[in-house]
């Protein structure tokens, strides 16, 4: 199963409206080739639907007398720590039966992304559970009498049930960093459950429980291994329980290091690669991943960009033709619709977005002080000049507080690991989600090693400091064959840079750099979308300064795309106000 949603009622003698069941079967998947296929379960009290696009391949269900659970991915259940995984329909069974006793222990050894709900038919009860980081969401829509569920965002904006109204704080969160932090969604009745969360709901209430803390890990234990070789085995692992028996493998090879690593420990696993990158012509990422395939011995491709969504990063219509091509299939691919991805890897084990002055403000104690220096270092912010004052300054102030709380919530044993660990249960629990929103259209699943969480917990043991400025990854990588540093990489601004000489003339993924073309276009689209918020006349007199505007549109006007950038948050929050109920007296009563 890939996609599910559903509903549970809260109160004896209620029922599920036939409409709200019938548009959350309408929502729940867009893709032609669901419409007749999807399968659904309605209880007294309880319904769901889910749509499954076959990635991979084993049923994510189990049915008994009293239970039902389905999962949607690979929760990667290890009853020991050397033994494969079990199965997709026993890991789910194994989890349910725990849950209905109380026991989180399964859950605890789950290693894998993945989100699932389990309804206890006896006790009216529904559980919903994330994996440790949270990357498979699930997200809520509650009232007194209903609660409603999903695994994407935009089938709980798409039915007509769940009235919606505007969160101006996840708003304002996900326009200065691209997500709400916390639990926060863009609404004020919906909220996403959290990393390693279950969430139970019975006629008693509702109850949030969390089976487990990164801030809680235990200090490693003495050893003679060092812990760069330690990690990589558990790299290694991470690759191999994923992998199984399958032969052959299809992955992501950019010109950054991430990728290179899955590839060489597939490679060193036995499978057969092929590999594809769709770097723009001419530009390190595409000409430094075409000599790393060269050196590993993988079947390499290059795909042109096209996307099959908005906002997807991946170019999936042309990975879609690539994973469909008669040479891939040639090889008998056990799973011809997953795709090994090194999302995680940047973050998680290179600890970008971080420095020195960021881990000693927080080790002092002084969080503001942090907090400044993360939004300097990273250009972070919220540009609100188009915005009336007394918005733009309640906004600022939220994002500001919001950071604060976030950073509060976590007390690891060293305080120096406070922003790593709020970028790993924010960026990253959030990192995937254009990803789930659209997995309905794109028919493609990730496998994501650097999101396990066997490996992240060896990560997060280690003290922080020799991981900044991927010092620490240089020296993970020396455990991999000779291969993977044997050809140059492109490496992160502000970090140790490739000691190896890189091929002349080649565009750097992070040059700000435009065309002219580019510019225009740029200019073009920031003066379209500034005419159409004056247009919606409601939204324009509360919240645009309207001498603002016009000179913004003046600016584009005569193609000064530099400023483009300051109609971002506008749109944002247009974005999100359009599709909420009461949008106006919800921003009232925030500001």
């Amino acid at each position: 199963m890939s996609i599910f949603a559903g509903v549970f009622v809260r109160r004896p003698g209620q029922h599920i409206p036939p409409r709200l069941m019938e548009e959350l079967r309408v929502s729940v998947s867009r893709h032609p080739d669901d419409i007749g296929t999807l399968q659904e379960l309605t209880e007294d009290g309880f319904f769901v639907v889910k749509a499954d696009i076959g990635a991979l391949g084993i049923p994510g269900n189990f049915f008994s007398s009293d239970l039902t659970a389905f999962v949607a991915g690979d929760p990667i259940l290890q009853t020991l720590p050397d033994a494969m995984p079990l199965p997709r329909s026993e890991s789910i069974q194994t989890i349910a039966c725990d849950l209905v006793t109380g026991q989180h222990h399964s859950l605890r050894s789950c290693r894998g992304t993945f989100c699932a709900v389990v309804y206890e038919s006896s006790a009216h009860r529904v559980h919903l559970i994330t994996d440790k980081l949270g990357i498979r969401p699930i997200y809520c829509w509650v009232s007194p009498d209903y609660i409603v569920f999903a695994t994407a965002l935009r089938i709980l904006e798409a039915v007509s049930f769940c009235k919606k109204s505007i969160n101006l704080l996840g708003t304002a969160e996900t326009a200065c960093y691209g997500y709400p932090l916390s639990d926060r969604t863009p609404y004020q009745n919906i909220f996403s459950l959290l990393a390693g969360e279950v969430v139970s709901v019975d006629a008693d209430g509702l109850r949030r429980q969390n089976y487990w803390r990164w801030d809680e890990l235990p200090a490693p234990a003495p050893s003679d291994i060092l812990p760069s070789e330690r990690i990589y085995r558990h790299f290694q692992d991470a690759v191999k329980v994923r992998l199984g028996e399958q032969k052959t493998a299809a992955a992501f090879l950019s010109g950054g290091l991430d990728s290179r690593a899955i590839v060489a420990a597939l490679k060193g696993a036995g499978a057969k690669v092929f590999t594809a990158n769709f770097g723009p012509p001419g530009s390190q990422d595409q000409v430094l991943g075409q000599l790393a395939a060269d050196r590993l011995g993988s079947h390499h491709s290059y795909l042109q960009q096209r996307a099959l969504v908005e906002g997807d990063p991946y170019s999936k219509a042309t990975v879609r033709d690539w994973l469909n091509s008669a040479e891939y299939l040639a090889h008998a691919p056990q799973h011809p619709c997953v795709v090994w991805s090194g999302d995680g890897g940047s973050v998680g084990l290179g600890h970008v977005y971080l420095n020195p002055d960021i881990i000693a403000a927080t080790r002092a104690g002084d969080l503001q002080g942090a907090v400044d220096k993360f939004m300097s270092y990273n250009r972070w912010g919220l540009p609100v000049k188009l915005l009336k004052r007394h918005i733009a300054t309640a906004l600022a102030d939220m994002v500001n507080q919001g950071i604060l709380s976030e950073l509060k919530s976590v007390q690891p044993a060293d305080p120096g690991r406070i922003f790593h660990l709020f970028l790993m249960l924010n960026d990253q629990r959030r990192h995937m989600f254009n990803h789930f929103e659209n997995l309905d259209l794109t028919r493609i699943e990730f496998e994501m090693p650097f999101f396990d969480g066997e490996f992240m917990t060896e990560v997060l043991r280690e003290a922080i400091d020799p991981f900044l400025r991927h010092v620490f990854y240089l020296e993970w990588l020396k455990c991999f064959p000779p291969g993977v540093l044997e050809t140059p990489w492109q490496a992160y601004p502000n970090h140790v840079p490739c000691p190896l000489q890189q091929p002349a003339k080649l565009s750097y993924q992070w040059d700000s750099e435009s065309t002219l073309g580019e510019s225009k276009d740029k200019s073009d689209a920031a003066l379209s979308g500034a005419r159409k918020l004056l247009c919606e006349s409601g939204f324009s007199r509360e919240f645009l300064r309207y001498g603002h505007m016009r000179l913004f549109m003046l600016l584009m006007h005569f193609g000064k795309a530099e400023h483009a950038y300051l109609l971002h948050v506008p749109s944002v929050i247009y974005r999100y106000w359009s599709r909420s109920l009461a949008a106006t007296d919800s921003m009232q009563e925030a500001v």
